[in-house]
């Protein structure tokens, strides 16, 4: 990530488990959770804290 970039969170499958991914101010964190529900719920919870607007749900690429 590059100092300057937008922030941004987005939420990833990886492997068997779901993860977060918050940039912000061109730093980037990531945070893992088991649950899709939990991941989502927290990145509803960091675009407010971030001022972001609010983006649909993350299928599952398994049960699509």
């Amino acid at each position: 990530m590059v100092i300057g970039e937008p922030d941004d969170v987005r939420v990833e499958r990886i492997d068997r488990r779901w993860a977060v991914l918050v940039t912000e101010q061109g730093k980037l964190t990531r945070h893992p959770f088991d649950s899709q529900t939990e991941a989502e719920t927290f990145a509803d919870e960091q675009r407010t804290r971030l001022g972001l607007p609010g983006k649909p749900p993350v299928e599952d690429p398994r049960t699509s």
